[in-house]
């Protein structure tokens, strides 16, 4: 007769698997899994519990402590796609040998981790796996929009790449003791892709604020701009899902009437170059800055010092940007897609746009605008509901009791 084992927390040690996990002092926050993973790990890490994150590097590979309970071990990863591939089948004998003195394995990026989800049953080990997109949903969208959008990069990662994608997402999802879902907006487009889906090992785990990294920007929020001139952030890698195009024809179409406006824009990615030749030809290269990448800390400084933030993806799990600026006091517009409205509810934290239209979303940038006291009220509403659902010390009580349910299971 077999008996149920129980695992203590006080025992656990945890192995977080994420192809993306940047230095801390450099990390940046215009959202994506590293975002999330490092959250997780050091929410983790602080409530004592030993944490590992495994994380792929072009450079040599390394060990990183962050602290008592927290370290990063950086392989080699192939800078060619599909590099979730490349780093699993070159690290698999040194990742597997590892992960047998963990006692729960977490695949916080699946594309990079779906090998130790097959692997589990040899280690011996459960597996949990938290899912940020749907490979569909987006290859959906993409073949939907008009193909002047798309970039080479969009095109080999969207539809060349989809199978291998689709088939790793399929793989955690087979092999995984427990599933989670970073948004209802993700857990619906997976139960549309996956129809087969065991929902009685899912969940729901929304992504989390470092709330200690927000208040210690120490910026006046009520006094943050200029006398007479507004500014309006925008961060996230520079992807056609990101839309920041819709979100430079609406600021050309603002400036009409704000002369003293200024647009940052804090990425990278292959819409780079179009971006700049929009800004030329379009005479508004002294009010559209592209910043790049920049630390975490200096973006979070831009965001509490703008009037505005805007979001303008056309599909999302769950943006770590937009949750950092309202935990910034600041109001963010969005187009009203399902992602977005899992946040936002349209004047009350936040101001939802009509999907694709550069007009509308131009109305609401000049209402938020035109009105001090909405911008202040709207921002502390937003405050309000991060604070109240999107704190990862709360949300990293949610995955301790998971990993401690599938432990002694």
């Amino acid at each position: 007769m077999k008996h149920a084992r129980f695992v203590d927390l006080n025992s656990f040690k945890v192995a977080l698997i994420s192809l993306e996990f940047p230095p801390v002092s450099l990390r940046f926050g215009g959202g994506g899994i590293s975002t999330v993973c490092y959250g997780l790990a050091n929410s983790i890490s602080k409530k004592g519990i030993p944490a590992t994150v495994f994380s792929g590097t072009y450079g040599k590979p390394k060990v990183e402590k962050l602290s008592e309970f927290l370290d990063v071990i950086r392989l080699p990863c192939f800078n060619l796609p599909p590099s979730p591939v490349w780093f699993q089948l070159r690290n698999f004998h040194i990742i597997s040998k590892l992960l047998k003195s963990y006692t729960v394995l977490h695949g916080v990026y699946p594309q990079s981790s779906a090998i130790y989800a097959y692997y589990k049953k040899r280690l011996k080990k459960p597996f949990v796996t938290t899912i940020h997109a749907v490979p569909l949903s987006e290859l959906r969208i993409l073949i939907n929009s008009p193909i002047s959008h798309w970039t080479f990069r969009d095109f080999g990662y969207h539809i060349l790449e989809y199978p291998i994608q689709d088939f790793l997402i399929r793989s955690c999802l087979a092999y995984s003791d427990h599933i989670v879902a970073c948004s209802f907006a993700t857990l619906n487009e997976l139960r549309k892709a996956y129809n087969n889906l065991v929902m009685n090992n899912v969940s729901v785990i929304c992504n989390g604020i470092n709330f200690d990294e927000i208040d210690n920007a120490k910026i006046d929020y009520e006094n943050a701009t200029s006398q007479g001139s507004f500014s309006i952030v925008f961060a996230g890698r520079l992807f056609w899902v990101k839309g920041v195009m819709f979100l430079l024809r609406a600021f050309e179409i603002v400036r009409r009437d704000f002369a003293d406006l200024d647009l940052k824009i804090f990425g990278k990615g292959p819409l780079e170059q179009r971006i700049k030749k929009f800004v030329s030809h379009a005479g508004l290269k002294d009010r559209v800055h592209v910043r790049g990448y920049v630390p975490h800390e200096d973006l979070i400084t831009e965001v509490k010092k703008a009037d505005i933030v805007v979001v303008p993806s056309i599909i999302e799990a769950q943006p770590m940007f937009m949750l950092e600026a309202m935990a910034c006091k600041k109001p963010v517009i969005a187009f009203d897609l399902p992602f977005a409205r899992e946040i936002i509810v349209d004047m009350h934290n936040g101001l939802l746009a009509k999907v694709y239209d550069v007009k509308d979303l131009s109305n609401k940038i000049q209402l938020l605008l035109s009105d001090k006291k909405l911008r202040f009220e709207l921002g502390r509403n937003a405050y309000k509901h991060v604070r109240r659902k999107h704190d990862w010390d709360l949300q990293a009580e949610k995955y301790l009791e998971i990993y401690q349910n599938v432990a002694n299971s």
